[in-house]
């Protein structure tokens, strides 16, 4: 659930720091990855998107909202795209407020139903600050949270190649998706549709070749889409298997020697590349 809500809040300060508003949010997660994410105008929309990401996956798992869920939402979740008569196994909703309505609708699932007002508020300031506490064997590890948000405006930013807006808007919502994931980690967004998330990988080009699988096992077409990586690529093979599924823009950090020879020969693949230190964006411990 603290990942769940690390995502969802980090979507939200990424769209209100670059786009000045807080869009429709809908994060579904399966042992603390996001396997969908949607972002849109409605909440329908957007636990369509987030659904339509990866049916398979999402058959089970938790679902957090930043905002009412209502008898559609409640519908979307339970039926869209399942067969007539049949819902959807999900493990917990989390959103805002539940209106009598959808309670009774998802009840007769029999899933977990959690409420935080605020969920429906939720800016820059919501992200998460206390540090992070984990258990070992004999002790305990302290690391400080991430509280980075991109900003695609800032100086830092090295831009190589153009950007549609709706690219920046998936460039936004891959790295929220992708910074809170295990790395190693590359997360593919189009049209505001999370299709494939590679997480948990011991290298670049395993994550890129997982999240490109991920996304093409679902019939998802990846020509044109955004896919951002948690640090740097150290070589070129990582980027190229992002390239050769037709992904056309790349956010991710500088830092390896390797970064010219990367943006040149994506460069060559008219696959543009924006790039933020290393140091300060980086989606794992160092940042």
């Amino acid at each position: 659930m603290h990942r769940l809500l690390q995502t969802v809040t980090h979507i939200a300060a990424g769209f209100e720091e670059n786009f000045g508003k807080v869009p429709a949010i809908a994060v579904g997660v399966k042992h603390g990855n996001a396997c969908g994410a949607g972002v849109a105008d409605t909440a329908v929309e957007a636990v369509q998107k987030m659904l339509e990401g990866d049916e398979i996956a999402i058959f089970g798992g938790v679902v957090m909202l930043n905002g009412v869920i209502d008898a559609s939402v409640a519908t979307a979740l339970m039926q869209y795209h399942m067969p007539d008569g049949q819902n959807r196994l999900l493990d917990g909703v989390v959103g805002s407020e539940v209106t009598p309505e959808a309670m009774e609708i998802l009840s007769r699932a029999k899933l977990r139903i959690v409420t935080n007002p605020a969920l429906a508020t939720l800016t820059k300031e919501s992200l998460e600050t206390a540090p992070i506490y984990r258990n070992v064997r004999g002790g305990m590890l302290v690391q400080p949270n991430y509280t980075f948000v991109v900003d695609l405006k800032a100086d830092y930013i090295e831009q190589n190649g153009t950007v549609t807006e709706q690219q920046q808007r998936d460039m936004v919502q891959a790295w929220a998706v992708g910074s809170t994931s295990n790395s190693n980690t590359i997360c593919i967004v189009k049209d505001g549709r999370m299709l494939g998330n590679g997480v948990g990988q011991q290298d670049r080009v395993g994550a890129a070749k997982l999240a490109v699988t991920r996304a093409t096992s679902r019939d998802h077409d990846l020509k044109g889409a955004t896919a951002y990586s948690d640090s740097f690529f150290p070589f070129p093979d990582g980027p190229l298997v992002l390239a050769d599924a037709g992904i056309t823009t790349i956010l991710t950090s500088s830092g390896s020697v390797k970064d010219p020879e990367v943006v040149k020969t994506l460069a060559d693949r008219n696959v543009s590349t924006t790039m933020l230190p290393d140091k300060l964006g980086r989606g794992f411990f160092g940042h």
